[in-house]
């Protein structure tokens, strides 16, 4: 049997039980209440009889009508009253005792009648001894009378009072009884809820290998049985899944493994053909210019450029292959101090700029200085190089703190950017501007956010054109190292 279906036979048990007890009680009380009402009845067939034995011995003395008529009222009641205890009756043993007292009364009814004739005024001249003799006799029917009341009285309230007994026992037995049917159910029931319970908490918090939950040893077929034997099943999926991803995680870090090093040798190995081919052109345009024109000189220019420019974009890659593959080193920074080193190692790109440059008290964070340092250099020189044209220029750099991360926010009054590609900005090789507007690969944002994602922060940027942007990134205080 399931746990719903004992629950809910725990449920209807004490209300099936209390209407058994309530139909139980009821037809109970009101087979007492005919007892009782059987020996009160009794009692007061007595009480009638003992007047019409009064009546009886002043008949004959008064022989007034009052008297006469009195006695026939007696007769009359204790006549009801057999009724009343004929029909009330319900006890086959008492029927012989009803019986003689119906046989009684009408004796009693018989010789009362007789002395009442002896007893007219018009038969003065009866002979006593007969008038005698009639008393007698109906004295002697009330006697019996008498003591078969009385009798039926002390019955009925000895049956009375052992029956209110009985069911107050039974009623007794009745509540027990239920008690402890309803305890026997609800004990195991409720101690397989409680070790079922137990075994689900206990099995939902440990944690098995490799952080999966460990399978559950409960047994049955009930509800809980059937939650386990699913439970297992889930757990073993999740270690499958878990598995899979181990593997697909492991082969795609390979890949990028892979990947960065093939870039950086790759880049690596461009970089000296390229600087040959920027070298062979200074030489060719120092020796042969003389004999170029315009014309020729220009596309010497074009070469060169477009050298350096492949150089800067495979220095760009080198670093961000870099930052893929760098061990972290978990240190506390003082961060005023690392943008202020930042800051003045680009003197250079300032230089000759009207450029107003604040920064508040900046907290310390946890994390590793050069990849900070890249991310630093990243954002401030991107403020500086897009505040070209601004006289003067604002850079700001801010921080807040709240309860598990710290945002770092660089803030400027340049270009700025349309709003509606702000998912472009840490794309690799993405650019907002053209590069007759702005120089630059589109490289060093999508450095920092590689930075910071090591960090398991992250990296965002807001702004509108020609209203300033801010680019920000958040360290959390205690770094899972």
């Amino acid at each position: 049997m399931g746990i719903k279906a004992k629950l809910r036979m725990i449920g209807w048990l004490p209300l099936i039980m209390a209407v058994v007890f309530g139909l139980t009680f009821y037809r109970g009380q009101d087979h007492l209440n005919d007892l009782r009402d059987r020996s009160m009845l009794a009692d007061e067939m007595h009480g009638e009889l003992e007047q019409l034995r009064a009546v009886s011995q002043r008949i004959r003395a008064t022989r007034a009508n009052r008297i006469r008529k009195e006695g026939y009222a007696r007769l009359e009641a204790l006549d009801a009253g057999r009724l009343a205890l004929d029909s009330g009756l319900a006890d086959p043993a008492l029927s012989e005792t009803l019986d003689d007292i119906g046989r009684r009364l009408v004796q009693t009814r018989v010789h009362y009648m007789t002395l009442d004739g002896l007893s007219v005024p018009s038969l003065r001249r009866v002979d006593l001894p007969q008038v005698d003799e009639v008393e007698l006799r109906l004295r002697h029917e009330i006697d019996a009378l008498a003591r078969l009341l009385r009798d039926l009285h002390l019955s009925s309230h000895a049956t009375a009072v052992a029956y209110g007994d009985a069911l107050l026992r039974m009623e007794f037995w009745l509540i027990a009884g239920t008690a402890l049917l309803v305890l026997l159910l609800t004990y195991p029931t409720l101690n397989r809820i409680g070790t079922a319970l137990h075994a689900l908490g206990q099995g939902t918090r440990e944690a098995g290998p490799e952080g999966l939950p460990p399978e559950l040893s409960l047994s049955g077929r009930d509800e809980f049985g059937q939650l386990a034997h699913d439970f297992n099943q889930m757990a073993r999926r999740l270690a499958a899944a878990e598995e899979a991803r181990e593997q697909r995680a492991q082969e795609l870090e390979t890949a990028v493994k892979d990947l960065e090093n093939f870039s950086y040798s790759v880049s690596h190995d461009l970089r000296a053909p390229l600087r040959a081919i920027d070298g062979f052109i200074g030489i060719l345009r120092e020796d042969y210019a003389p004999r170029l024109d315009a014309e020729g000189l220009r596309l010497f220019g074009v070469v060169s450029a477009n050298a350096k420019k492949m150089e800067r974009l495979i220095d760009d890659i080198l670093a961000l292959s870099r930052a893929g593959r760098l061990e972290m080193e978990w240190v506390g920074v003082d961060m005023n101090r690392l943008v202020d080193e930042v800051w003045d190692n680009l003197s250079e790109h300032r230089q000759g700029r009207a450029i107003q440059f604040e920064h508040a008290d900046l907290p310390t964070s946890i994390c590793d200085p050069r990849a900070i340092r890249q991310v630093w250099q990243n954002l401030l020189d991107n403020a500086i190089k897009f505040t070209r044209g601004r006289d003067p220029a604002l850079i700001e750099v801010k921080a807040e703190r709240n309860a598990t991360m710290i945002r770092y926010t660089v803030r400027d009054n340049g270009a700025g950017f349309d709003p509606a590609y702000s998912n472009k900005l840490f794309g690799l090789f993405l650019r907002l501007h053209g590069m007759d507007e702005f120089e630059g690969t589109g490289v060093g944002l999508a450095i920092a956010q590689r930075f910071v994602q090591k960090h398991h922060g992250e990296v965002w940027g807001t702004g509108a054109v020609n209203a300033g942007a801010t680019f920000g990134f958040s360290l959390p205080i205690q770094p899972a190292t």
